[in-house]
C-alpha cells in the first residue's frame, strides 16, 4: 500500500472580461530563483490594447501565483506593464493543484456553469470540460445521488426524499429567523446555536436527526468548509451570488487553466515573502523574500486569508486597523480529500456521486465521488470538511486507510478490493494556505470582504477569493478579483466588469425548497381539498378590495394553495393581538373574523376569501386585533415562505406594489401633497407601518 501526503486546499468557485488568449501558448517565464529587481523578460509591449498605450506603465510585483495573481499578471502584462510574480511554493496554482493522476487536490468544480467567466475562459482556451449538474451544495445534484442508509443499503426514493423534507423544514425555519434577526438588528450568534434550538424544538427521532444533520453537513461542512459553531447565523451566505445552475469539471483538472494563465508571465518560485514595506509618501514598495529585496511601483498581494491570519507576511507600516479587524473576523474553512486509487473500477460506470449516511454523519463524509464518470479513472474521492477534515490531518497513514476503506466497504460491500494507493490533502497544515477558503465567521459580514479588498493608498493592492463579496470561496471569485485589481492598478475599466445578472444563492435555495415543499404538500392533499383552496384564493380579496391572486394562472395558484397551513379557532378566540410582530398571511376559508384597525378605520367583519397580512412582509409591521366570530377556519402561510413564492412567481408581487402605490395616492388626495412630503408625526399607538391586520 502506498500512502502519499499532500498539503494544499480546495474548490473555488467570477469576471465578465477575460484576458486575450491569443498568445497564451508562448513559454512562461517561470524561474526557481531570480535577480532582485523585476525585469521585462517575457513581456511584450502592446500598442493601443484596451486604450492603455497612453497611460503610465508600472513596475508591478504580484505576491502569489494562484489564479488571482496569474489573472492579474496576465492582464497587466498584455497592456504593457512590467510584471513579476513571486510564489512561495515550488509550483504555481496555489490552492489549485492537480496531481499526476489527474485528481484535483484543491479546486475541483466550476460552480454555476452558465454565465460564469471561468466557463468563458475555458471555452476560449479550448480546455475540455463536462457538465455534471447539481449545484454547489450537492455535488452532481441530490436527485442524481444514490444514498446509502444506516442499514448499508440503498435507500428508496421515498426515504431519500423524506431526509430532504426534514432538512428543508429546519433550513426554512433557520432562514426565517435569520431574516428577522437581520431586519431587527439582533446581535449575531453562531449558526450552531440556532440550528440546535430548531432541532430541539422539533423533537426528532435519532434517525431523523441524523438525516437532518447529514444535509446540514453537505451544505456547511462539505460546501462552506466550516463547522456551524464558527459561522455567522445572520450573514453566513448573505449576498452570495451564483451563476447559472449546475457544476462542471475539467477533464484534465484545473491545472490546464493555471498553466494557460501563466503563459508568458515572469514567475519566480520558492520566494516566500516575509515583509512588504511601503516607503514614504511616493517611494517604491519593497518586498523582502529569503533571497533578497525587490522594489516596484505597485504591489498586488494575493496570498490566502489563512496566511494573512498568521502574520507570516508583515506590512510596514501595518495594515489599517479596519483591514486587520476584517482579517480577524472572517473565517477560513478547510476541505480535505482522501483519494483511493484502484487497479480497475468495481462500481457503476454511470454513477457520479454516492451519498453516505451509513454511520454517524458528524464523524464521516457525506459523499463519495467517482472519477470514472467524470475522468475515466478508477478513483474514489472522499470529502472531509471543517473540524473533521482538520482532524484527519493528524491521523496516521494506516488510520486514514482504515477509515476510507471502511466507508467504501459500507457502500460496495465487504469484498471491495483494497486500493493500490491512498492519497490525502492537508490544507490547514499547509503554511502557504492555512486552510481552504473563506467563510463568514460569527460577528463578521460580507462587508469585511470588501474591506479586505480595499487598496492601501495607491501602491498596495489586494486580490483573492477572500476579497470578493459577490461570492467567496470559489475559483471564479479569485479569478474575478485578479481582473478587478488589474483594472484598478492600470486604471483601465475595460479589464473587468462586475457581474450584474447573478442570482442570490439564498434565494435560489429558498425557491428550490419552496417548490419541493409544494410538491410534498400536493401529495398529501386530496383533489377536493386542493380544489377548495384554489377556489378560495381565486375569489380572495384584501380589506381594500384588491383581488390579490387574480393574476395567477391555475398552476401557480395551485402551488400557493398547497403551501397553506390550515388553522381552526373557536368563538372569541384571538387570532392576532394588537401590536404583535406580523409574521404571515391569513386567508379566511370558513366563518367570520372581526378586525379592529385601532381607530384608523372602523371595525369590520370579514368572511371567506378575505386576505390579511399580505403587505406586511414589506416592512417591520405590527398586527391589529383579529378575533374569531363563531367557528373559523383559516389558511396560513408565514411571510418568509410567501416571500419565496413571490420570488418564483413575481406577478403577485407586482400587483401588491401597484396596490401600495394606489393606496398612497389615495392618501395623498385626502391629506394633501404638502402634508405627505413634510415630516408627519404619528401618534405612538399606531404608526405608518401598522398592519392591515
Amino acid at each position: 500500500m502506498i500512502m502519499v501526503n499532500w498539503s494544499n486546499p480546495i474548490s473555488a468557485t467570477r469576471p465578465q472580461i477575460v484576458p486575450d488568449t491569443a498568445d497564451m501558448n508562448e513559454p512562461s517565464g517561470i524561474r526557481s530563483n531570480g535577480n532582485s529587481g523585476p525585469t521585462a523578460a517575457g513581456h511584450s509591449s502592446v500598442n493601443g490594447t484596451n486604450g492603455a498605450s497612453s497611460a503610465r506603465l508600472f513596475n508591478i510585483l504580484v505576491v502569489g501565483a494562484g489564479i488571482a495573481g496569474l489573472a492579474a499578471a496576465q492582464a497587466l502584462r498584455r497592456i504593457g506593464h512590467t510584471v513579476r510574480v513571486l510564489e512561495a511554493r515550488d509550483r504555481i496554482g496555489g490552492r489549485i493543484w492537480t496531481d499526476a493522476a489527474g485528481v484535483d487536490l484543491g479546486a475541483h468544480w466550476v460552480h454555476g456553469t452558465e454565465g460564469n467567466p471561468l466557463t468563458e475562459l475555458i471555452e476560449r482556451l479550448e480546455i475540455p470540460f463536462s457538465y455534471v449538474g447539481g449545484d454547489s451544495s450537492y455535488t452532481g445534484g441530490f436527485d442524481s445521488l444514490t444514498l446509502y442508509g444506516p442499514d448499508r443499503q440503498l435507500t428508496t426514493a421515498a426515504m431519500k426524499n423524506r431526509t430532504l423534507e426534514l432538512a428543508d423544514a429546519v433550513l426554512h425555519e433557520l432562514e426565517r429567523r435569520a431574516e428577522l434577526a437581520r431586519r431587527h438588528g439582533h446581535p449575531d450568534r453562531s449558526l450552531a446555536q440556532v440550528i440546535g434550538e430548531i432541532i430541539a424544538e422539533g423533537g426528532h427521532e435519532p434517525n431523523d436527526e441524523q438525516a437532518i444533520r447529514y444535509h446540514l453537513n453537505v451544505i456547511l461542512r462539505e460546501d462552506v468548509a466550516e463547522d456551524a459553531d464558527k459561522l455567522s447565523f445572520k450573514f453566513w451566505e448573505d449576498g452570495y451570488r451564483v451563476y447559472g445552475y449546475g457544476d462542471s469539471i475539467l477533464h484534465g483538472g484545473y491545472r490546464a487553466v493555471v498553466e494557460s494563465l501563466a503563459a508568458g508571465v515572469d514567475i519566480e518560485l520558492g520566494q516566500a515573502v516575509g515583509l512588504i514595506e511601503t516607503v514614504g509618501e511616493s517611494g517604491p514598495v519593497r518586498v523582502t523574500t529569503g533571497s533578497g529585496v525587490r522594489e516596484a511601483d505597485k504591489v498586488l498581494v494575493t496570498v490566502p486569508l489563512g496566511v494573512l491570519k498568521t502574520d507570516a507576511v508583515r506590512f510596514d507600516p501595518p495594515l489599517p486597523q479596519a483591514k486587520r479587524q476584517a482579517i480577524e473576523r472572517l473565517g477560513f474553512g478547510t476541505l480535505n480529500k482522501i483519494a483511493l486509487h484502484y487497479d480497475q473500477r468495481f462500481w457503476s460506470a454511470e454513477q457520479y456521486v454516492y451519498g453516505y449516511l451509513c454511520r454517524e454523519t458528524d464523524r464521516y463524509p457525506t459523499v463519495v465521488i467517482s472519477m470514472w464518470k467524470s475522468h475515466g479513472k478508477p478513483i474514489l474521492v472522499l470529502l472531509l470538511g471543517a473540524s473533521l477534515g482538520r482532524e484527519m490531518e493528524t491521523w496516521s497513514d494506516a488510520e486514514v486507510e482504515t477509515y476510507a476503506t471502511t466507508v467504501v466497504a459500507d457502500i460496495f460491500g465487504p469484498n471491495a478490493p483494497a486500493p493500490e494507493q491512498v492519497s490525502r490533502t492537508a490544507w490547514s497544515s499547509d503554511p502557504f494556505a492555512g486552510g481552504s477558503y473563506t467563510c463568514i465567521g460569527v460577528d463578521a459580514t460580507p462587508r469585511d470582504l470588501d474591506i479586505l479588498a480595499e487598496p492601501v493608498g495607491e501602491r498596495l493592492f489586494f486580490a483573492g477569493e477572500a476579497t470578493n463579496s459577490y461570492h467567496w470561496g470559489c475559483v471564479h471569485s479569485a479569478y474575478e478579483s485578479g481582473l478587478r485589481e488589474a483594472a484598478r492598478i492600470a486604471d483601465d475599466p475595460s479589464l473587468f466588469s462586475p457581474p450584474a445578472t447573478e442570482t442570490s444563492r439564498r434565494q435560489r435555495r429558498d425557491i428550490d425548497r419552496m417548490k419541493r415543499f409544494a410538491r410534498m404538500r400536493m401529495g398529501h392533499l386530496s383533489f377536493g381539498e386542493l380544489r377548495d383552496r384554489v377556489s378560495c384564493l381565486a375569489e380572495s380579496v384584501d380589506p381594500f378590495g384588491v383581488r390579490l391572486f387574480e393574476p395567477l394562472v391555475d398552476s401557480e395558484r395551485e402551488t400557493l394553495a398547497s403551501m397553506l397551513d390550515e388553522l381552526t379557532y373557536g368563538p372569541g378566540d384571538g387570532i392576532c393581538r394588537e401590536d404583535d410582530t406580523a409574521h404571515g398571511i391569513y386567508v379566511i376559508a370558513d366563518g367570520e373574523v372581526q378586525v379592529d384597525f385601532g381607530g384608523i378605520y372602523e371595525r369590520t367583519t370579514l368572511t371567506r376569501g378575505a386576505v390579511l397580512g399580505s403587505h406586511d412582509l414589506f416592512f417591520n409591521a405590527r398586527t391589529t386585533s383579529v378575533v374569531a366570530v363563531g367557528a373559523v377556519r383559516l389558511y396560513y402561510l408565514d411571510h418568509y415562505r410567501y416571500k419565496t413564492f413571490l420570488y418564483a412567481f413575481p406577478d403577485v408581487m407586482m400587483m401588491m406594489l401597484a396596490d401600495l402605490i394606489t393606496r398612497w395616492e389615495q392618501l395623498e388626495d385626502v391629506l394633501g401633497a404638502a402634508a405627505l412630503t413634510g415630516a408627519v408625526r404619528i401618534p405612538p399607538r399606531r404608526s405608518a407601518r401598522t398592519s392591515e391586520m
